[in-house]
C-alpha cells in the first residue's frame, strides 16, 4: 500500500455490498416469488442492454419497470414495489464497515462512495441504510451521467469535478473496487485502484487505512 490517500473511494456493489435487486424474491414463501424469473429474464437477459443508460441517468427506474412490465407481463407496481424493498434491504458484506469507516475518517481521510449506480441508490438504500452522515460524500453515475469507466486520455470525469472541489489530486486519491482500469489510464494518471476480490480483502485494506 502507498502513502495513505487524503481522500478513499469505494465502490457499492461488489465492494461494500452484495445484495442485488430483487433478492428477497428467492424467498419461495414470499407471495411474489412466483415472479422473480419473469423479472430477471427481462432485466437480464431481454433487456440487459438498458442497465448502463439506467445508470448513466438516462432512464428512471419508473421508465425501466415500465419496460419490464410490458415485456415480461408482471404487473408494474409489483415490479417497483419489490425493486424498492430489496434496495431498503441491502446490507454491507460485513457489520464492521461502519465503525472502520468511522475510524479512517478520525484520521482525517475523507471516504467517499464512488458507483456506478441507478437512481434507486440515493431514493431508496441511502435513506434506508442510514449512512447520509457516515460517508463524507457519494459519487453515483446516474445523477453525474457518467460511468467510472468512462475515461479520456488525460482525465477521468467521473471524479473530475469533485476533486477539483476540494483542491485535489488523482495522487492524493485511492479507489477500492471490484472491477479495475483495463485501458491503464487510471494508473498513468496516478490514480491507484486497489481491486477488492472478496468481503475479507476488503475489511483487511480498511484496516489498514483505520490503523
Amino acid at each position: 500500500m502507498k502513502t495513505k490517500p487524503q481522500i478513499i473511494f469505494i465502490d457499492w456493489n461488489k465492494t461494500l455490498s452484495n445484495s442485488l435487486f430483487w433478492e428477497h424474491l428467492q424467498d419461495v414463501n414470499h407471495r411474489h416469488n412466483k415472479y422473480l424469473n419473469s423479472i430477471e429474464k427481462s432485466m437480464f437477459q431481454n433487456n440487459r442492454n438498458l442497465i448502463n443508460p439506467w445508470m448513466r441517468g438516462l432512464y428512471t427506474s419508473e421508465d425501466i419497470v415500465e419496460i419490464l412490465s410490458k415485456d415480461s407481463g408482471v404487473p408494474k407496481e409489483i415490479i417497483l414495489h419489490e425493486l424498492a424493498e430489496s434496495c431498503y434491504q441491502m446490507k454491507y458484506v460485513s457489520n464492521d464497515i461502519p465503525k472502520l469507516i468511522k475510524k479512517i475518517k478520525s484520521k482525517g481521510i475523507k471516504v467517499v462512495i464512488a458507483t456506478d449506480n441507478m437512481d434507486t441508490f440515493e431514493r431508496f438504500t441511502i435513506p434506508s441504510m442510514e449512512i447520509g452522515n457516515l460517508f463524507d460524500d457519494f459519487l453515483i453515475s446516474c445523477k453525474l451521467k457518467v460511468l467510472k469507466e468512462d475515461i479520456q486520455e488525460d482525465s477521468i470525469p467521473f471524479f473530475d469535478n469533485y476533486l477539483n472541489k476540494y483542491n485535489l489530486s488523482y495522487q492524493d486519491a485511492v479507489l477500492l473496487d471490484d472491477c479495475i482500469d483495463t485501458t491503464g489510464v487510471y494508473n498513468k494518471l496516478g490514480f491507484q485502484i486497489i481491486e477488492i476480490t472478496s468481503s475479507n480483502k476488503l475489511i483487511e485494506i480498511l484496516k489498514e487505512y483505520a490503523s
